[in-house]
């Protein structure tokens, strides 16, 4: 009885000290995921093994009506209609893409800032077989597979970025390790050695091409020899005008010890004009020689080149035959190899269109 009396004591006087009754601790917060990392997509490209690099803004292209007209036979819309259809990624309203080549595999990259979910559906319709599903973070995924015979990985970040690494997946995993902060002691492509030392002017144009020295030996004689002693190559172009092109071309170097480096690259130049390439792409038109500045360290060339010509030789190229390119006519009775149009045009033959990385091969 005692007990029983002194414990309703305390339970009486705990009740009049006037203290709240305990109440259940509040279960611990999640930890929020770490961030990604957020900026232009050649932050996500190693420079380790990078041997070129091509980047572009096809939406700020798409804008000028006249620079479309003029490359509308290389890129005709209803080509850029099915690489859209079949991959989710309109080039004419993508901000900035990329396309990079390593020596086990080319990797493409497109900023897609919208909802990029059919990406990777579509990616995965693709898949033969062998696919592999990951998501290591709540904002990135990864899946992989056959396409064909091709080993294809694709990355894919909500509201960011898509990266498709055809060959090697090595490239599309340097993207997720760049993406998730897990590379801080690699530089990325332009943070290289190598790349790193051409100017910023470079990236800010709508159409730039990268490639790191040094280059092998049989290129080494390009450019009166100017090529050898390179250590970096940037390239960049943008519309001028209605009909023309503005290029600027940057050898980074020690040209300090070459005190002809500038006359050789204008020989170099005319050298080019004069061949058959130079020809074909309407070099000779330009109408006037480049200017040519050079510095201790880089070397440099720009002129305005008649656009017309120039994408009627690139695609003469990459997608004519010899009879098309001396303007023959087939015999009647046979086909020409390359597709035409409804109104004639030859029309360029694209066996990539079914998206980056597919395969030539693949019948779809």
């Amino acid at each position: 009885m005692r007990a029983i009396a002194l414990a309703c004591a305390v339970i009486l006087g705990a009740g009049c000290s006037g203290s709240p009754p305990t109440s259940p601790a509040p279960p611990p917060r999640a930890t929020p995921p770490p961030k990604l990392h957020e900026g232009p997509l050649t932050d996500y490209v190693a420079a380790a093994g990078l041997r070129w690099l091509v980047t572009g803004r096809p939406a700020e292209l798409a804008t000028n009506p006249t620079f479309v007209a003029t490359v509308s036979s290389l890129l005709q819309a209803q080509r850029l209609e099915a690489f859209a259809a079949t991959t989710g990624v309109d080039l004419r309203r993508t901000p900035s893409a990329l396309a990079a080549g390593f020596d086990y595999g080319t990797l493409y990259m497109a900023e897609t800032p919208g909802n990029n979910a059919q990406v990777e559906e579509l990616f995965m319709e693709r898949l033969l077989r062998g696919a592999s599903v990951a998501r290591p973070h709540p904002d990135l995924h990864r899946v992989s597979g056959l396409v064909g015979n091709s080993p294809q990985t694709l990355v894919r970040i909500d509201q960011k970025l898509i990266a498709v690494a055809v060959g090697d997946p090595t490239p599309a995993r340097v993207v997720e390790a760049f993406a998730r902060g897990r590379l801080s002691l690699s530089p990325s492509a332009l943070r290289g050695a190598a790349l790193s030392v051409l100017p910023p002017r470079v990236a800010g144009e709508p159409l730039s091409f990268y490639a790191p020295g040094p280059f092998p030996p049989e290129w080494q004689a390009g450019v009166r020899g100017l090529l050898a002693g390179t250590t970096a190559v940037g390239a960049s172009a943008k519309p001028e005008g209605n009909q023309r092109l503005h290029v600027a071309v940057y050898l980074a170097g020690a040209w300090g010890e070459a005190p002809d480096a500038a006359e050789r690259l204008m020989l170099g130049w005319e050298d080019l004009v004069r061949s058959p390439l130079g020809h074909l792409l309407g070099l000779d038109l330009a109408g006037s020689r480049p200017a040519v500045e050079t510095t201790p360290e880089l070397l440099s060339a720009q002129v305005e080149l008649e656009l017309e010509p120039l994408v009627r030789g690139l695609r003469a190229a990459v997608a004519a035959d010899a009879r098309e390119i001396l303007d023959l006519h087939y015999p009647s009775g046979v086909k020409s190899p390359v597709p035409q149009n409804s109104s004639g045009e030859t029309e360029a033959v694209d066996a990539g269109s079914a998206g980056p990385g597919s395969d030539p091969g693949q019948k779809r």
